[in-house]
């Protein structure tokens, strides 16, 4: 998990599978042609054309909300006005939630981890040499 705060955004940047469980996205495209819909993909993404549609059935079902695929690759968990790629959920709407899948999360402790081993390398070649006779 890792944050992102600056001027304009705060944003809790979760792995993949926090994400979905909380946010619950219909990727069901039987549910989505029952709520009334009919989305461009299997997986129940929309374009642009159908954002007037989405807000209207957002606001009379207070228990769904938009998620929005960025330009920047990224999920997050509410509107955002202008961009290609909406999505339909029905759970957590906290609206800091985010997941982009180009970062990992637990950047920081791989990291850590490689620069630890990289400390031990010099350990590891001198205790290989032998003693020169």
């Amino acid at each position: 998990m890792g944050a992102v705060a600056n001027d304009n955004r705060v944003e809790l940047t979760v792995d993949s599978e926090v994400f979905h469980k909380a946010v619950r996205i219909i990727v069901d495209r039987d549910e989505i042609l029952w709520l009334g819909f009919d989305p461009f993909s299997q997986i129940g993404m929309f374009q642009q054309d159908d954002v007037p549609a989405l807000l209207a059935f957002c606001a009379g079902n207070s228990e769904y909300h938009i998620v929005t695929y960025t330009s920047s690759d990224c999920y997050v968990n509410r509107f955002v006005p202008g961009q290609q790629i909406y999505m339909l959920a029905k759970g957590d709407k906290n609206p800091y939630l985010a997941h982009n899948p180009w970062i990992n999360p637990k950047h920081h402790l791989i990291e850590e981890d490689v620069f630890s081993q990289l400390g031990r390398e010099p350990d590891q070649i001198r205790r290989r040499r032998k003693p020169k006779p």
